[in-house]
């Protein structure tokens, strides 16, 4: 006996997608909405360092003066701050 010979069985394609405006809206909103969430949740201490923030303290750590805040101006009005090259209290 022989048997009748099927027609082939069509397997849909997965592979081949259209990109969409609203697809790509999406995952647009859906990114945005992921960082908000994790920037929000991430607290001051955990998050990554940005080289401003970097360029600030070294600009603070190479300054020849520094502000010294416990004493009063003097009588000009002139504010201390601690040379830390000559290691003396100067008013500037």
């Amino acid at each position: 006996m022989l048997k009748k010979a099927q027609p082939p069985i069509k397997v849909p394609e997965f592979g081949k997608q259209k990109m969409t405006y609203a697809g790509v809206g999406d995952a647009a909103a859906g990114s945005l909405l992921a960082d908000g969430l994790k920037s929000i949740f991430t607290s001051n201490s955990s998050k990554p360092v940005t080289k401003g923030d970097l360029n600030e303290i070294l600009e603070k750590l190479n300054a020849r003066y520094l502000l010294v805040r416990n004493i009063p101006q003097n009588n000009l009005g002139k504010h201390p701050y601690y040379d830390l090259i000559e290691c003396v209290i100067v008013y500037l």
